[in-house]
């Protein structure tokens, strides 16, 4: 059971690098100022770092969201199957609230890194 929930999860994590990577080479041509965009399969990337920055940021707190909603739903699983069994009710509700509390924590900090890039620091192109 163990190992084919491995081999399944690592498939998925090729699966999704094969479809990011996909059209990586098939670049636009480049406007005058040298911001580029690259065609992916998510979408087109600009080489303008603020841009690029950007995305990524995007990115993982799309992924982070995801996870969480995972997880969530995993534990919420596990709490209905626990048919009463104490020590099952007791992982699948720290299981949640530790979800909870991460996606928590990765909301705070792009808000944290917002707060202090933009208005504290006023670091150009950064909001």
């Amino acid at each position: 059971m163990r190992k084919a929930f491995v081999f399944s999860l690592v498939a998925l994590l090729s699966f999704t690098l094969c479809l990011l990577t996909s059209n990586v080479y098939a670049a636009a041509p480049c406007s005058g100022t040298g911001d580029c965009t690259i065609q992916t399969a998510i979408g087109p990337i600009s080489t303008n770092p603020q841009s690029f920055t950007e995305s990524i940021f995007n990115a993982i707190l799309g992924i982070a969201g995801g996870i969480a909603l995972l997880l969530i739903m995993v534990s919420g699983y596990k709490y209905m199957t626990s048919q009463g069994n104490p020590e099952a009710v007791k992982a699948a509700t720290e299981q949640l609230t530790s979800a909870i509390i991460g996606l928590l924590f990765i909301i705070l900090s792009f808000v944290i890194l917002e707060i202090i890039g933009v208005d504290i620091l006023k670091i150009p192109g950064f909001g």
